[in-house]
């Protein structure tokens, strides 16, 4: 299995956050942002350049590895196929939350994974405001290495009844709208005021692997949003699958996610909150 230092990893991303990111955060004119698919699926100049940066440092740290991240994957959707190849890929996500990006918030994150034979290795997620690092290397467990404090394990919650749950429900991306409208009934009901959608997959990963939060459900499964968390979460005693129970693939973009602090609990979830989706 393909190995990398995971610090090395961590400086490259604060490089280009701090050469590609933060000038341009609370610094955007409107020319500088444009809409994908709609008002809330927004690129901005930094993404941009910020991937740019990342396909000319990253690589060098896996010698025959390649780099894909989602801007580069809106213009050529057959890059996603190099998953499932024996080379070591990087999944990069520039700048996960933009929408929070142009609107000022600080809720945004670089998120990174390495993954060969279509199965995670290796993650990073950046905090570029506070400089905050969460690391993961498959089998070695997940850590957060903070400035004033420094490196510590991460560990993710311990197994709760749905009446103390917390945790992410996103909900948007779900096609039908009848489903769409019986899952959030039931998170209402089973769930009340303790499920939350906050616009940044990297936020939600941290807040499982530190233990804030006890799930997370999603509809989209793009690997650049999933792999680098679904890793550290793992690695830091969590468990996540599809919700037909299979173990997450980085190239399967279909099927929906749920995140959990142990099987037990992503059954029950399931069941309670999500069985509308069948």
């Amino acid at each position: 299995m393909t190995t990398v230092d995971l610090d090395r990893v961590a400086r490259v991303l604060a490089e280009v956050a701090d050469e590609e990111i933060l000038p341009r955060w609370r610094n955007l004119a409107s020319g500088d942002i444009r809409e994908k698919t709609g008002p809330n699926d927004l690129v901005t100049i930094a993404d941009e350049a910020a991937e740019r940066a990342l396909a000319a440092r990253l690589p060098g740290l896996v010698p025959g590895s390649v780099l894909i991240g989602e801007e580069s994957v809106e213009h050529d959707r057959s890059l996603l196929d190099l998953l499932t190849e024996h080379r070591p890929v990087w999944i990069v996500d520039p700048v996960d939350g933009t929408k929070n990006f142009t609107e000022g918030s600080d809720r945004f994150a670089v998120m990174v994974a390495l993954v060969q034979h279509d199965a995670t290795v290796a993650a990073a997620i950046y905090e570029p405001v506070t400089g905050r690092v969460l690391l993961a290397e498959h089998g070695g467990g997940a850590e957060m290495v903070e400035r004033e404090t420094g490196r510590s394990r991460l560990r993710a919650a311990e197994a709760a009844g749905l009446d103390v749950m917390e945790g992410s429900l996103n909900f948007r991306f779900i096609p039908d709208e009848e489903t769409r409208k019986a899952v959030r009934a039931r998170a209402d009901a089973v769930l009340p005021k303790r499920h939350h959608r906050r616009g940044c997959a990297a936020f939600d990963y941290r807040m499982l692997a530190t233990g804030q939060w006890h799930f997370a459900f999603y509809w989209k499964n793009m690997p650049w949003d999933h792999a680098p968390g679904l890793l550290i979460h793992a690695e830091a005693g969590g468990h996540a699958a599809r919700l037909d129970g299979r173990a997450y693939r980085p190239s399967e973009l279909a099927g929906g996610l749920l995140a959990a602090p142990d099987a037990d609990s992503w059954h029950e979830l399931r069941e309670a909150v999500l069985g509308p989706i069948g």
